[in-house]
């Protein structure tokens, strides 16, 4: 149990994960046909590619992915958990390892952009909003900020 990279293996049951994240929690959020869009942008094939251009991890426990996270230098994104362990820490670790990264880069700031769904678990972790942005692709987003040390 933990996390690592994704690997190619990986993108069938990471992109099911994503998928029903949108399906199931996001979607009290946003119009069904954001959730649509959301949901094509993350298909297996696509997820690989993402993979390719993006540090993209998972958090795995018996082979199942419970988990993801993408990382785009300073930038957090595609950060999912599966709706039956959400609440369980999974997601705080993956923010703990995808800041630890950007901190051992160098980089002084965490940026993401929130959905109004998880605004709250990011705020809870100490990110605070910066900007609201309306993304045509996937709805309204809130970008928020944390600083990962002293400079």
């Amino acid at each position: 149990m933990g996390i690592r990279r994704f690997r190619a293996s990986d993108a069938e049951k990471a992109s099911k994960l994503i998928r029903r994240c949108l399906l199931e929690v996001n979607s009290k959020d946003y119009p069904m046909e954001s959730i649509e869009k959301m949901c094509k942008q993350h298909s297996p094939e696509n997820l690989i590619v993402i993979s390719m251009k993006q540090d993209m991890y998972v958090f795995v426990r018996n082979n199942d992915v419970l988990g993801t996270g993408c990382l785009v230098q300073n930038w957090i994104q595609t950060v999912f958990v599966n709706p039956d362990y959400q609440g369980r820490g999974i997601g705080k670790k993956l923010m703990v390892h995808l800041e630890k990264v950007m901190g051992d880069r160098g980089y002084v700031t965490s940026i993401v952009p929130s959905s109004i769904t998880a605004y709250e678990f990011y705020r809870k972790l100490g990110y605070r909003k910066t900007k609201v942005i309306n993304d045509e692709d996937s709805g309204r987003n809130i970008i928020m900020e944390k600083k990962l040390r002293k400079i």
